[in-house]
């Protein structure tokens, strides 16, 4: 992903969702996961547009278990947007 298109994408995110990869990325870092979670992400990165619509299919057993139903439908449509997980990869490296 060239970094026109990084720039392109993170613009089109709301504050509230790039609010939230930050809080994502601060949360692994503190708790010290950051390498477990660049692993993981990086191995799945092709999955995650797939991986938003299974939370679309999970949605309604999600409201009734997640503590912030919003922060679910947050995560969902950052996943369903093409390269944010890379997004989500430039904030952990940050925090490493």
């Amino acid at each position: 992903m060239t970094e026109a298109e990084v720039r392109e994408l993170e613009a089109s995110l709301t504050d509230d969702e790039r609010a939230m990869l930050d809080d994502l990325a601060e949360g692994l870092a503190r708790r010290r996961l950051t390498t477990a979670a660049l692993f993981f992400l990086e191995s799945h990165r092709p999955l995650a547009f797939v991986t938003s619509q299974v939370m679309v299919f999970f949605q309604p057993v999600a409201q009734i278990l997640w503590r912030d139903p919003k922060r679910w439908e947050q995560v969902q449509s950052v996943l369903s947007k093409r390269g944010s997980i890379e997004l989500l990869l430039r904030r952990l490296e940050a925090q490493a």
